[in-house]
């Protein structure tokens, strides 16, 4: 089984070399989504197999890259053109919550709108919706408008919209292409109607009854009525960290709605970046988000990423790769998913020579059109390499490929241990992968030295370093 995989991941990787420069450093070995149990994978590839006869749902989290919807949109595209497409997916009214839309439509507003967007924290009288934003209106000459850049094709459509619909709300008129549609039903989250021509154009109006009333509007979904496809929800947040995931309070109402059965957390940036080190409460606040997801649907599949190299303020940010190690690591303990995106990408310092050739922007964070269109790629290449992989290996336990290592002196924050220690006494925020990543050696074998068989670690605990 090994030889083979890494047999199969040499063949993907000398065909990628043909049309990415060599000298972003892109290592193919790595494209793929690794999992640590057979039942996850096994799962992975019967979404992707019965495509035909039952929606394949993803949402994908994440980001400013993610709310503009450039990486996405390319893998949302390849999917739909090999599997079917199951729908447009979620849609947000951007411009209303004062922040840039997606490359795939844009998003006017007229009167006065009030706003909250998950990375901003909770707000009084504004829960965030599935989106992880939400906008308010009780202007009378309020409306939201969308305009497809490209038209959402002709069939038989669902268009849910959903807002709070609750005593002191208003309700809505609905225009698509300026033709007013009455609702099939109207439910607590929101009101769902029928559309079969193709679509250019969307209008929210809201509809106020008295004047003590508002309208709060948090998504829209377009679906196909037949059952089959691939769904691919871009739901970004611009400056969004981990923790926010953990405050969208209307979100276990409309998932339930959406049906999701796979979720992709693809954070990092905003956790790291600024500080260059693992907040202490970030491994919390990543087991709290896979827990609750898993409360929605106890068979849902989540992937966990790590970023991407990151260059700030004349610094590399070596914490991208204590990020991966404890993604890794918290994909291992919550039988999670893993694509390890840092290591593909060309790992520690490739951040500036991506954007030397054109592929990442001058802050040396985000990436232009092009490096998008190479994420998003490569991110269908890991679904298609490991579903080709599973195929031909029924009988698989797991997909894992060895962490890359680098070079680096230790970072400021941490210093490094004297070689005379032996023994490591565990502090808060500390996990197994930086305790070993910081002596140098592998998690397995500190596991195997200490008798661990979880690399869950507590405060005060002392780990015998080999």
């Amino acid at each position: 089984m090994r030889n083979f995989l890494w047999i199969f991941i040499f063949t993907i990787g000398w065909s990628w070399a043909q049309e990415i420069p060599s000298d972003l450093k892109i290592d193919s070995s790595f494209a793929f989504i690794q999992g640590y149990s057979s039942s996850s994978l096994l799962r992975l590839k019967k979404h992707f197999d019965q495509a035909d006869t039952d929606k394949f749902v993803i949402i994908h989290y994440g980001g400013s890259h993610i709310q503009a919807e450039n990486p996405t949109s390319v893998i949302r595209n390849k999917l739909q053109e090999r599997f079917g497409s199951g729908g447009r997916g979620l849609m947000f009214n951007y411009g209303a919550a004062n922040t840039y839309s997606s490359i795939n439509y844009s998003s006017t507003f007229a009167g006065k709108w009030s706003y909250n967007k998950s990375f901003q924290g909770k707000k009084q009288g504004l829960p965030l919706g599935v989106c992880g934003m939400v906008v308010e209106s009780n202007d009378s000459s309020a409306h939201l408008q969308f305009g497809l850049k490209k038209a959402i094709e002709s069939g038989e459509k669902l268009i849910t919209v959903f807002f709070e619909n609750d005593s002191i709300s208003g309700g809505l008129a609905l225009f698509v292409n300026d033709k007013p549609l009455d609702p099939l039903s109207e439910n607590s989250y929101g009101n769902t109607y029928s559309f079969s021509d193709s679509i250019i154009s969307i209008q929210v109006v809201p509809v106020f009854r008295n004047k003590n009333q508002r309208f709060r509007f948090y998504a829209l979904n377009i679906e196909n009525i037949k059952n089959s496809g691939v769904v691919y929800h871009s739901t970004g947040v611009g400056a969004a960290a981990y923790r926010s995931m953990l405050i969208l309070e209307k979100l276990p109402e409309q998932a339930q709605v959406l049906k999701p059965d796979l979720v992709i957390l693809d954070f990092g940036t905003n956790d790291i970046l600024y500080h260059n080190l693992i907040e202490s409460s970030l491994i919390k606040e990543v087991e709290k988000a896979i827990f609750n997801w898993k409360q929605i649907n106890p068979e849902i599949l989540i992937v966990l990423t790590s970023t991407q190299d990151l260059y700030y303020k004349n610094k590399s940010i070596d914490a991208c790769i204590s990020f991966r190690n404890l993604m890794d690591s918290l994909a291992r303990s919550n039988d999670c998913l893993f694509w390890n995106w840092y290591d593909l990408s060309g790992g520690f310092n490739t951040i500036r020579k991506w954007n030397a050739l054109g592929y990442a922007k001058s802050d040396n964070i985000h990436l232009t059109k092009m490096g998008y269109q190479i994420k998003g790629s490569l991110l269908y290449e890991s679904f298609i390499n490991t579903l080709n992989l599973v195929s031909k290996n029924s009988e698989i336990g797991e997909l894992t490929i060895p962490l890359k290592n680098y070079e680096i002196s230790a970072p400021k924050e941490i210093s490094t241990p004297p070689k005379t220690n032996r023994i490591y006494t565990v502090k808060s925020g500390d996990t197994l992968s930086e305790i070993a990543d910081k002596y140098g050696i592998s998690v397995t074998k500190l596991k195997r030295f200490n008798h661990l068989s979880s690399d869950m670690i507590r405060v005060g605990q002392r780990i015998k370093i080999p």
